[in-house]
């Protein structure tokens, strides 16, 4: 029972302590679909905020290759200005409460 503890609390401290961008690069890796009731999509150049995006009830997707799965390296989403394409690389998508 104590180790069972003690493998939660590591987890929790684990995730607790990863940045917003470490997040977001594990869910790249496992996850081809981000739905939220309020989505904000940042598209980051040298270190700053280019544009900021707020997509409501909305979803943001990556293709996969065929054969392997992988990413393609862009995210495709739909906000007001109308379809928008963004490298993978240099996107946050976080969750807005």
């Amino acid at each position: 029972m104590a180790n069972i503890k003690y493998l939660w609390t590591t987890i929790l401290l684990l995730l607790v302590g990863c940045t917003e961008e470490a997040r977001n690069q594990f869910a790249r890796s496992v996850q081809q679909n981000i739905i939220g009731e309020q989505l904000r999509v940042s598209y980051i150049d040298y270190g700053k905020v280019v544009k900021t995006w707020v997509i409501k009830d909305g979803k943001v997707t990556s293709g996969k290759e065929e054969g392997s799965g992988r990413p393609l390296g862009y995210y495709y989403f739909y906000s007001e200005d109308g379809y928008v394409q963004l490298p993978i690389e240099k996107t946050i998508i976080e969750e807005i409460r």
